[in-house]
């Protein structure tokens, strides 16, 4: 009787045991990975683009992306508001599979018209995602990098073609520089009736 007791009572504690690690292992945090990339090498002052933002799943279930938030290096408060930041929260077909599959969202943006000083250089980007009851947050950075406008002076051409004159000019003095200094290194030739002495 004895050890029927302790069968039943090991056999109640390996169920119980099993039953919390299945229960752990429903409630292990998903292994997610973010990948970022944009649609151009660089961008222009007032350009628009897109940033594509690939959430991968390696499990240990499927998850809802439920908003993608990105703050970009030009964000900040201009114009009675803060700018450069966006927050996507209507997202179709926003479940991820598990068993390392990767669903790719696009963020549209424009880059503002003026320039600003850039507090960063990179844009933050932070996907929270949910999972059965739970909730969680991944986070990357990328880079967007903005061409800088090349201004031209409108006095820039005359000042050019001034100092092309000027060379030429340069070059022309020290030309003739060089072919009178050439002149007076002759040695001067003297008549032979001057050298002889005079009979009186």
């Amino acid at each position: 009787m004895r050890e029927k007791s302790v069968a039943i009572l090991v056999i109640v504690l390996l169920l119980s045991l099993s039953v919390s690690l299945v229960s752990i292992a429903a409630a292990a945090d998903p292994d997610i990975s973010l990948y970022l990339s944009t649609d151009k090498p660089y961008y222009t002052y007032g350009g628009s683009g897109k940033l594509y933002v690939t959430v991968r799943n390696e499990g240990p279930g499927p998850i809802a992306v439920r908003n993608i938030n990105v703050t970009f290096s030009w964000h900040g408060w201009y114009h009675g508001g803060w700018e450069g930041n966006l927050t996507i929260t209507d997202i179709e077909d926003n479940t991820v599979a598990e068993n390392a599959t990767s669903e790719t969202f696009e963020v549209p943006f424009t880059v503002p018209p003026e320039g600003r000083s850039w507090t960063r250089g990179d844009a933050l980007v932070e996907v929270a995602y949910e999972w059965g009851e739970e909730s969680g947050y991944a986070g990357g950075n990328i880079y967007i990098s903005v061409e800088l406008p090349v201004t031209q002076s409108p006095n820039l051409s005359p000042i050019l073609y001034l100092m092309g004159a000027e060379t030429v000019l340069l070059i022309l003095v020290i030309v003739g520089l060089f072919f009178v200094w050439r002149n007076l290194r002759r040695p001067t030739l003297v008549p032979p009736a001057a050298s002889m002495p005079t009979a009186q």
